[in-house]
């Protein structure tokens, strides 16, 4: 099930989509191989897909952008968020971080293949921009500095220990984590600063230091493991860590906090011990009947330290051992309306009336990290507030809201989306909602409801409301019953607004080129200030198109046309484009001419 909703599977299904592979040529990389990934990988290498075409296949069909690096900035939280020997290992610059997603940029297209790896050791989201590979290297040199030579020491430690070496812990090279050793509470700022594994091992921890006993796993007396893991989140929310990890190695495991997108390593022990302590956090987390050779996922609400937090637990099977990963949030207000997340009056007032009393699918259409969610929640913030009963199928939760009936779909579990979604059908149901249409079942399913005369509210990946469509009748849907269910659509891309405080007016050479803008544009951009940490952005906003699916939008649709051919019907239907939406806020002085061209690419 997590494999489904990679990176590297969305990839893959888009290339059989496109014609680029077969489906049995996929079916048998992905049985050799593995993982979607390294069949991703294997069939670059054979030649079956040139980097060529999935540079293209990245572009026109999933909306991943291709991005002008020598007149782009990265945003230091973002920076902070990718260990530097990452950064330099997979050859991948953090550009900035939303909602909990990093983009980064990449200059070879198969890299696509290990961002889904690199979310899972960072735990955070992951979507990316294209870039010219001498560019990402030149900005990886500039913002990163270049890479320091290791000499690999030997750590001396007193005549009653054994002499340990820093490669007992982590294999050392390129990519050896960089982790810090937990400071005192009233510890000068540069305690803080970034440690090697090896400096860690070597000095002792400062006096007043939180510490965390992990001996008394070794009893695994299941009262005391519980206190131990309330201790753990504790200290975890009192240093403002937003991660708790379990990271096995080799003989032992460690216990590691995220703080401020950094690793600090709390404190480690036999690997033979870790098992109580990934069962304590489970019973915590009310999923202690999830097998261990499985995924496991959930999500509960607690008071720790004083404070209200979300807990998100993921525990994944490893070849060294269970990872365990625990992020902490605080609890969200509710979702935001349309017309704050940048909708015109008009169009909100639109989506609004057919979550009021519409019938048939919603379709939101948008590439990865392009606020999908965040419009799919304000929807179903609507439908809750106007009286309608809603069920919504998620595979994460961003917002909770009262009056909506959320399902939490775990990839550990035997019975996927899907299923669940089957099951909402028949619970007497308004809305039914599912976050992230994935296979051809869910597309039916979806089908099937708004047969019954509901509102179907889902999100699909795709580069904007035609190549939505298209990619839902290359999964293979049947067409004609496609086009009857689709009632409106709405497409997305989210685009960084200027800062405030150091936007100034200019005549940029790129306003001439925004289709529709009249001549002699006066725009705006940030130049960068201590208040948006000298990137010139502060914040975010979404531009969008909205589609009603007319009859004669319906009878390309139906007949399985081209992308090319449901665009020309979608614009004769009179479809304001994205870049419409995106011009006024230019010419608002929102959004620069340059950040509109970094998502729309409308100066190619």
């Amino acid at each position: 099930m997590a494999e489904a909703t990679s990176i590297a599977c969305r990839v893959l299904e888009a290339a059989v989509g496109a014609g680029m592979l077969a489906v049995d040529q996929v079916s048998a990389a992905r049985r050799e191989a593995g993982s979607d990934a390294a069949a991703g990988k294997s069939m670059l290498a054979k030649g079956l897909v040139t980097e060529t075409q999935l540079a293209s296949l990245l572009e026109d069909q999933l909306g991943f952008p291709r991005v002008d690096l020598q007149s782009y900035a990265p945003d230091d939280e973002a920076l902070a968020l990718m260990p530097t020997s990452v950064a330099r290992a997979r050859a991948m610059l953090p550009l900035f971080e939303i909602e909990g997603t990093l983009t980064v940029a990449i200059g070879k297209p198969q890299d696509i293949f290990d961002l889904d790896d690199i979310g899972t050791e960072l735990g955070v989201g992951m979507d990316a921009v294209l870039a010219d590979a001498s560019d990402v290297q030149a900005a990886i040199l500039q913002y990163l500095g270049a890479e320091p030579v290791f000499v690999e020491p030997v750590i001396e430690l007193p005549a009653e220990d054994l002499e340990i070496l820093a490669s007992d812990f982590f294999e050392l090279g390129d990519d050896t984590p960089v982790v810090m050793e937990v400071p005192a509470a009233d510890a000068p700022d540069e305690t803080a600063a970034s440690q090697t594994v090896e400096e860690v091992v070597e000095s002792a921890a400062p006096v007043g230091a939180a510490t965390v006993d992990l001996d008394v796993l070794a009893v695994a007396d299941e009262r005391k493991v519980a206190v131990l893991v309330t201790d753990i989140l504790e200290q975890a929310v009192q240093r403002g860590a937003s991660r708790v990890h379990l990271l096995p190695y080799k003989t032992d495991f460690f216990l590691v906090f995220r703080v401020k997108g950094r690793l600090e390593k709390v404190a480690s022990a036999p690997l033979s011990m870790q098992q109580p302590l990934i069962d304590g956090f489970k019973s915590f987390a009310k999923l202690g009947g999830v097998a261990a050779n499985r995924p496991t996922l959930g999500r509960m609400h607690a008071d720790i330290a004083g404070k209200p937090v979300v807990l998100t637990l993921s525990s994944v099977p490893t070849v060294a051992g269970q990872r365990l990963v625990v992020s902490i949030t605080a609890q969200k207000p509710q979702p935001r309306d349309l017309a704050e997340l940048g909708m015109s009056e008009a169009e909100s007032r639109a989506l609004y009336a057919m979550v009021e009393r519409g019938r048939g699918i919603l379709l939101v259409a948008g590439p990865v990290g392009g606020g999908r969610s965040t419009s799919y929640y304000a929807l179903l913030q609507h439908a809750a507030q106007v009286g309608k009963t809603v069920y919504s199928v998620e595979r994460s939760i961003d917002y909770e809201i009262p009056a909506v009936a959320q399902v939490l779909v775990s990839p550990g579990q035997p019975i996927g989306a899907a299923s669940y979604f089957a099951a909402g059908i028949r619970q007497d149901t308004d809305v039914m909602a599912i976050d992230s249409v994935q296979s051809a079942e869910d597309v039916h399913l979806a089908i099937e409801a708004a047969g019954l005369g509901k509102l179907i509210v889902t999100t699909f990946a795709g580069g904007d409301i035609v190549h939505g469509v298209r990619r839902m009748l290359d999964l293979g849907t049947e067409p004609v019953s496609l086009a009857s269910a689709l009632t409106l659509g709405v497409g997305q891309r989210v685009v960084r607004t200027n800062c405030p405080n150091c936007s100034v007016e200019e005549k940029s050479p790129l306003a001439a080129k925004i289709p529709g803008a009249e001549p002699g544009l006066v725009t705006k951009r940030g130049t960068g200030c201590p208040n948006c940490g000298k990137t010139g952005f502060a914040g975010a906003t979404i531009v969008y198109e909205v589609l009603p699916f007319t009859e004669p939008v319906r009878a390309v649709i139906a007949r399985g046309g081209s992308a090319e051919a449901i665009e020309s019907a979608a614009r004769a239907a009179g479809m304001r484009p994205m870049i419409a939406s995106g011009l006024a806020k230019v010419r608002d002085g929102l959004v620069s001419p340059e950040e509109l061209d970094r998502v729309m690419r409308f100066a190619q």
